[in-house]
């Protein structure tokens, strides 16, 4: 984000702020310099940070790149038997596996980021002990999805399975070139592969528990927005924005659609709350994922290829109190947001472009005009604080989790348990950076 404006609100000294030698506060740019260069005289380090090679930005045809920011997210995922006691008896259950793959997604790029998969790291616990840190990476899933796999064989008795997640992303702030993005047309075959896998039922969309897919409603709101016709007749990007002020007016966004976890020592969540595209329009209200969930069936009932992108929100230790801040800790931080396709088949250009409904609506109840730019509709100053992890709710496949989407499944034989608990706790932080380049914070944020 360009932070220019609020670090320049700050006409005097904070608590706390360092000075040079000469009585000037020093600007985080130089305080990160400072950091950089102390690193570089610890006792054992190399002289020169070692590592992979920074990401460029994602190949856009109608997106241009800013302020880029390097994040490592760490997701824990805790699943434990069933355990009731109370003073006339206790029941513990216990776990004996012949096989096990637990998966989780991994994300190698969004419309405002780029995934470091050499830099992906995960641990599989087996009844607290570690059992393996190699995975198989599983992809061709709806949307670009890809997943992790850890697999373990001939368990036997234990109680609970964890998975250590760690992945690495580079993020950034997006401007849309809007007269570029205007000048598509709806392609004539098909969409490309990964568009085109967008189009299946989702989870959280159409399909709410073990339901079967649900569009009614989408089809009623697309009809009337249209007026009829088809939706095809409207330009592709004009069309996207005007269902998006529609959605964006429809929907008004109630708690935070997050099912708290179990534990009493320690934050997590057990999962979305989701109630479905479907009964989000019906009553017009919903949680902030159920508001994307909107948009993506709305989007794809039009015929437009859409998909989600679930992820965590950071804050600029600069630009947000100390209240913002606590409201974007551990899962609070989850957000969610859409990203529609465009697609020139004659030259191959292609774009996914990102709508952020639930931004839009604090910032505006009502769509501005559609001649002018939106906030957050292409142009995202927030997006370099993004961490994506996931375009599903639940994996799309045959796997089993318990209570609540929570990104993860897994498949067991003989048989999955049938009751189990399951809870993720999240943290992130600024991936440190090699010699030369510049960070504006560091340090845990979880």
């Amino acid at each position: 984000m360009n932070r220019s404006s609020g670090w320049a609100a700050t006409s005097r000294p904070r608590a706390g702020m360092l000075r040079d030698e000469r009585g000037s506060v020093l600007s985080r740019h130089a305080l990160a310099a400072i950091v950089a260069a102390a690193a570089l005289i610890v006792p054992g380090l190399p002289a020169e940070a070692s590592g992979p090679e920074r990401p460029d930005p994602p190949e856009n045809a109608v997106l241009s790149y800013t302020e880029p920011q390097d994040w490592t997210a760490r997701v824990q995922v805790d699943i434990t038997a069933y355990q009731r006691s109370d003073q006339f008896r206790a029941e513990v259950h216990r776990w004996t596996f012949d096989t096990m793959a637990l998966i989780f997604p991994l994300i190698r790029e969004t419309s405002a980021s780029v995934g470091e998969p050499d830099a992906v790291k995960g641990l599989l616990r087996v009844g607290g002990r570690d059992y393996t840190s190699r995975f198989k990476v599983i992809d061709g899933y709806p949307g670009g999805a890809v997943y992790g796999r850890w697999d373990a064989r001939e368990i036997t008795d234990i109680g609970e399975i964890s998975l250590v997640y760690q992945s690495s992303v580079r993020s950034w702030e997006t401007k849309i070139d809007e007269a570029a993005a205007m000048e598509f047309r709806w392609p004539k075959g098909d969409w490309p592969t990964e568009a085109r896998g967008t189009f299946e039922p989702m989870f959280g969309v159409e399909i709410v528990g073990e339901a079967s897919p649900r569009t009614s409603a989408i089809d009623r709101v697309l009809k009337k927005w249209t007026d009829g016709k088809d939706p095809k007749s409207i330009a592709p990007y004009t069309l996207a924005k005007y269902l998006a002020g529609r959605v964006v007016e429809l929907v008004q966004p109630v708690g935070r659609g997050l099912q708290g976890g179990r534990s009493r020592t320690r934050r997590g969540f057990e999962g979305f709350r989701l109630q479905g595209a479907e009964r989000t329009i019906n009553s017009g209200r919903g949680s902030p994922f159920d508001i994307a969930a909107v948009l993506a069936g709305v989007y794809r009932r039009a015929g437009l290829p859409a998909r989600i992108v679930i992820g965590l929100r950071e804050f600029d230790e600069y630009d947000t109190n100390d209240a913002q801040r606590d409201d974007l800790r551990g899962e609070n931080a989850l957000h969610a947001y859409v990203e529609f396709f465009l697609y020139d088949e004659k030259t191959g250009d292609q774009a996914w472009v990102p709508v952020d409904p639930v931004l839009m609506r604090k910032d505006s109840s009502r769509a501005r005009p559609l001649d002018r730019p939106w906030k957050y509709f292409g142009t995202h100053d927030q997006l370099d604080y993004f961490i994506p992890l996931a375009f599903h709710f639940h994996p799309p496949t045959t796997v089993r989790a318990y209570g609540s989407p929570g990104l993860w499944g897994w498949f067991i034989t003989p048989a999955p348990p049938a009751v189990a608990f399951q809870q993720l706790t999240f943290g992130t932080y600024n991936t440190p950076v090699r010699g030369g380049e510049s960070r504006r914070d560091a340090g845990p944020h979880d």
